[in-house]
């Protein structure tokens, strides 16, 4: 199954005070659904360290049992957690026996190992987002650590209990996921099977997660991320050193070839600074791909015009694109009269 996992660790009075951590996973099963639940929890002595651990444990069991291996991208605005995996600690930890580069014991080991053991199963890539930056999924998993962090409270008791809580599997395809139904109404709920868990559905409100399948034709540029900004883009990056003059024309290849979902086509445009730092603009305004171009030598490029003299590196991120569904099949219909008021001819808007 694809999985999209969000956390967050929070902490009063770092270290030893009450924290908490909180995490949204959002899963797409065998049927096409897109299923989301949050999780929380909370206690009264711990570290923010702990508790950005605690949030990644806790989804990664979630998903451990439901008995299915699971493929997709963790969030998290721990550089603590995300620097682990990404700058390989963790492998050199284990190799020198849980013992760092400067010969002291590993702190939180105990949550390394459960955390390696819960994400045994499957394959994940952990990826570093900016906290209180307005990414929405980060904000909620705050609010979650947070609440939960208040709610156990600071404790004289060493051994007092940590507080866990977890929603219900919701179908986010209904715009009101997770919010109460109004007193008046029973929201619509029907029960099915997730590998032994009861999932509550409601009314639709996203598109299902999309799966695209990548075939790199470079090694030297970062593989493709789920997309974090808003606007839902995803960076595309230059996979040959390129060196124009002022004026010169040039096909760089983006070093990927896709097979984009049934019924849809990608959009590539420049990014928002593009031309401010290489000079160079798309010579087709923005470019199209359908979901025939899908072979193995079908690689992806952006025809450019430098405006400047200038030098694209590989690896830079030149342009982006999204995905977006097909126009449905038209039909022409000729007639006499369009039956509707003239807006004042193309060209018209502002003089009137």
């Amino acid at each position: 199954m694809k999985v999209i996992i969000f956390t967050d660790g929070a902490a009063r009075g770092n270290p030893d005070g009450p924290g908490g951590y909180g995490a949204i996973v959002r899963l797409q099963n065998a049927q096409g659904q897109t299923l989301e639940k949050e999780l929380s929890g909370g206690y009264p002595h711990t570290t923010n360290n702990r508790m950005e651990l605690m949030g990644v444990i806790a989804a990664l069991e979630e998903i451990g049992r439901l008995g299915e291996p699971c493929e997709g991208v963790i969030y998290s605005d721990s550089r603590y957690v995300v620097d682990a995996f990404a700058k390989n600690w963790i492998s050199n930890w284990q190799k020198n026996g849980w013992v760092t580069s400067s010969k002291a014991p590993v702190k939180n080991q105990d949550l390394w190992t459960r955390l390696l053991k819960a994400l045994a199963p499957h394959r994940m890539t952990f990826r570093w987002v900016k906290g209180h930056a307005d990414h929405p999924e980060n904000e909620r998993c705050d609010q979650l650590a947070t609440a939960a962090a208040d709610k156990v409270g600071w404790s004289f008791d060493d051994t007092a209990a940590p507080l866990t809580q977890a929603s219900e599997w919701l179908d986010t395809r209904s715009e009101e996921a997770g919010q109460a139904a109004p007193a008046a109404a029973e929201p619509d709920r029907t029960s099915s099977r997730l590998s032994g868990t009861s999932v509550t559905s409601q009314t639709p409100r996203t598109e299902p997660v999309q799966t695209i399948r990548v075939r790199y034709l470079s090694d030297q540029i970062d593989k493709l991320q789920p997309p974090t900004n808003s606007a839902n883009w995803v960076d595309l990056r230059s996979a040959e050193d390129v060196e124009l003059k002022k004026g010169d024309f040039r096909l760089i290849s983006l070093g990927v070839a896709m097979k984009l979902p049934e019924g849809y086509e990608a959009h590539i445009v420049p990014r928002s600074s593009t031309y401010k730092n290489f000079g160079i603009i798309q010579a087709n305004h923005h470019g199209v791909v359908d979901n025939s171009y899908c072979g193995d030598g079908d690689l992806w490029r952006m025809p450019v015009i430098a405006m400047r003299d200038t030098h694209i590196h590989i690896n830079d991120r030149i342009c982006q694109f999204r995905i977006e569904r097909r126009q449905p099949d038209l039909i022409f219909e000729e007639v006499d009269h369009l039956d509707s008021e003239d807006r004042g001819g193309f060209g018209s808007t502002g003089l009137q």
